[in-house]
């Protein structure tokens, strides 16, 4: 697909290694999404990169028009020392279209739409980045969807594909239904619930200024330009809060550990619903008895306190409901142990900040502790306002990059955070920078 942009023509000099981009060695234009993998090897950060070709540009009024198209491929980079172990090219981003649905086990899943128009399932090795399993092999037990697969335009398709931590991969077929297909048994089965929405493939924003710390502690980053600490339904800082500029938390975005987190708060919360849900019986075989005797007790206290037991049982209920949902609701910490977490700020007012990383220690009745600061070079904080200074111009002095795309994540001991088309791996002990590639 050609694509046209109009830039400021400052921004000309950026755009000179566009022309003859090799996909296979050429950076990054953009980033869609990543996954992180663990074997017996070690892990493996798995990234699908755009790489934008201009084919033309002109310039007039202080402006260029750039056109061109973008093809897509996919990255595997070592995490022990972020070096690239495999890459594989798709091809133009409509006419061989990849949609990454999850990484489960020793699958990436995958949904193609190719040049002639065809929508297929596939999975990769995610070390080697080589097809693992066809259509045919994934959907033998619903052999019917192999040629009824929902075949919507190449930018819809994650309005008819996607990924649901409690259901496994979701497809569509062409009148519109959704299926359920568990990743390990691959058994397919169709959603009837009228009610259900196909949850985002991807949340781009990893920050946030209102966040849980658990399950009854939120914090909140409270001030302008320079933010403190507070925790929720409170004004007062935290102890020794030194305050960040322009600060955010760093939230968590890996499903499988927030399906892991609340899988546990929904075993507590079943549990105490069937504890009070005995009490409540109890009480009203102890009140029914009462009344057949006619004993004179009073019943009418009794019967309040099963009444305000039962509504204790509702909100539990509605708890459970909630809890039970991966998407929506209030962010969670990216946290480095139980009382560790991650604060991004700006490293000055000017345009080009640099990004400071500062990781916290606090527990509930602590003060609050300063584990270290790093300051992460070649990270700007805003890019869209670092764009035209000279610092920008030496980090990006080739390409046509999008900055939209960011990620973080906790791996042994180590805080990988993708920003600026950059990924920074970061001992989460010290603050050291262990390594750091540009896509």
């Amino acid at each position: 697909m050609i694509r046209l942009y109009v830039l400021p023509i400052a921004f000309l000099f950026l755009l000179s290694g566009c022309f003859f981009k090799s996909d296979k060695t050429g950076s990054a234009d953009g980033i869609i999404c990543e996954y992180l993998y663990t074997d017996s090897a070690g892990q493996v950060l798995i990234t699908h990169e755009k790489v934008f070709h201009a084919t033309s540009k002109s310039s007039g009024r202080g402006y260029m028009r750039i056109s061109g198209f973008t093809n897509t491929r996919l990255s595997a980079y070592d995490v022990k020392d972020g070096h690239l172990l495999a890459r594989t090219i798709f091809g133009g981003e409509s006419e061989d279209a990849c949609l990454l649905l999850a990484l489960t086990g020793n699958q990436l899943w995958c949904v193609r739409k190719n040049e002639n128009g065809q929508v297929t399932l596939q999975t990769y090795d995610p070390r080697t980045l080589k097809v693992k399993a066809s259509a045919d092999q994934l959907l033998l037990q619903a052999s019917f969807l192999k040629e009824h697969l929902a075949n919507p335009e190449w930018y819809q398709l994650p309005q008819f594909y996607g990924y649901d931590a409690g259901r496994g991969i979701i497809l569509s077929d062409d009148q519109g239904f959704h299926y359920a297909l568990n990743p390990v048994t691959l058994k397919v089965e169709k959603i009837t619930d009228v009610s259900y929405q196909l949850p985002p493939l991807n949340d781009p924003d990893i920050t946030g200024s209102h966040t849980a710390y658990n399950d009854s502690v939120i914090l909140r980053l409270d001030g302008s330009p320079r933010n403190y600490l507070v925790i929720e339904n409170g004004s007062r800082r935290l102890e020794n809060d030194p305050g960040f500029l322009k600060g955010s938390f760093l939230v968590d975005k890996n499903l499988s550990r927030l399906q892991q987190m609340q899988s546990g708060q929904m075993q507590e919360v079943r549990s105490l619903i069937s504890q009070q849900k005995s009490m409540v019986d109890s009480l009203q075989m102890l009140a029914d008895s009462l009344r057949r005797n006619k004993t004179g007790a009073n019943i009418r206290s009794m019967e309040t306190a099963i009444h305000d037991m039962q509504d204790r049982i509702d909100n539990l209920v509605r708890k459970a409901a909630t809890s039970g949902s991966l998407h929506g609701g209030t962010n969670r910490l990216l946290l480095a142990g139980s009382d560790n977490f991650f604060v991004l700020q700006a490293s000055s007012t000017n345009k080009d900040a640099g990004l400071l990383l500062s990781s916290l220690q606090w527990a509930p009745g602590q003060p609050l502790r300063l584990h270290w600061q790093s300051n992460l070079t070649g990270l700007f904080f805003d890019a869209s306002n670092a764009r035209e200074t000279n610092a920008f111009k030496e980090v990006f002095s080739s390409g046509n990059p999008e900055f939209t795309f960011r990620w973080a994540n906790i791996s042994q001991q180590q805080l990988l955070l993708t920003w600026m088309l950059h990924t920074t791996c970061i001992d989460v002990r010290t603050g050291k920078v262990v390594w750091q590639i540009k896509h």
